[in-house]
């Protein structure tokens, strides 16, 4: 029963009348990251733009900490300082995010299974009925023998209010590409749907991004 209350959650915004509002966006960023022992520490750069990859949507540095537990099992938790600027005048936001997350990994031949849960909080604008999420994430990596890797994601988000709502969803498709032993590129597109809304939202969403393993 949960299962097919889920399913009908995801398709509802595919049948309903409401305006949708559809944008194009490109997120760009640079991450560096060093393991030590069973931690992994991590920091990055992000850059984003929307209203058709014409207009800077928000800015962000982000350090993160994460924890091998097991083999398969791992915790982590990240803190972003966000800058989001407004649309029409020249000001900004600025926001304050920190997640929790734990999530669970396994190989089988070439194939990176992964899911992945957090509830992620902001501080919040006077317009925003919450801003504490329940973020899950399922993926699938293939790795292949030329230094590709190409994968595939899911995600939704389940927002803790008065309501306590699924209103976003993620499919991801993309690649990471290993230039040596502690550098990398990935490249994807995502299709990002946002629903329970005054007007629904369908962003298409290119991605660019460079890491580097210290």
């Amino acid at each position: 029963m949960n299962k097919q209350f889920l399913f009908i959650l995801f398709l509802l915004p595919l049948f309903t009348n409401a305006q949708v509002v559809s944008d194009a966006k490109l997120w760009t960023g640079i991450s560096v990251s060093k393991k030590i022992n069973d931690f992994e520490f991590s920091f990055s750069e992000e850059l984003r733009f929307d209203e058709n990859i014409n207009h800077i949507d928000k800015v962000f540095s982000e350090i993160g900490a994460q924890y091998k537990i097991t083999k398969h099992f791992f915790v982590g938790i990240n803190y972003r300082f966000n800058r989001d600027n407004d649309y029409e005048t020249p000001n900004y936001n600025i926001r304050h995010r920190i997640d929790l997350a734990i999530g669970y990994k396994h190989k089988i031949n070439n194939f990176r299974l992964s899911f992945r849960t957090k509830i992620q909080t902001k501080n919040a604008l006077s317009e925003e009925n919450s801003p504490t999420f329940s973020r899950n994430k399922f993926a699938v990596k293939y790795k292949m023998d030329n230094d590709f890797t190409p994968f595939i994601s899911f995600e939704f988000y389940y927002q803790f209010n008065n309501e306590n709502i699924i209103n976003r969803n993620r499919l991801a498709l993309g690649s990471s590409y290993k230039i040596n032993k502690n550098n990398a590129i990935k490249l994807f597109y995502m299709f990002e749907n946002k629903f329970n809304v005054r007007n629904l939202k369908r962003n298409h969403v290119y991605g660019l991004s460079y890491s580097i393993e210290l």
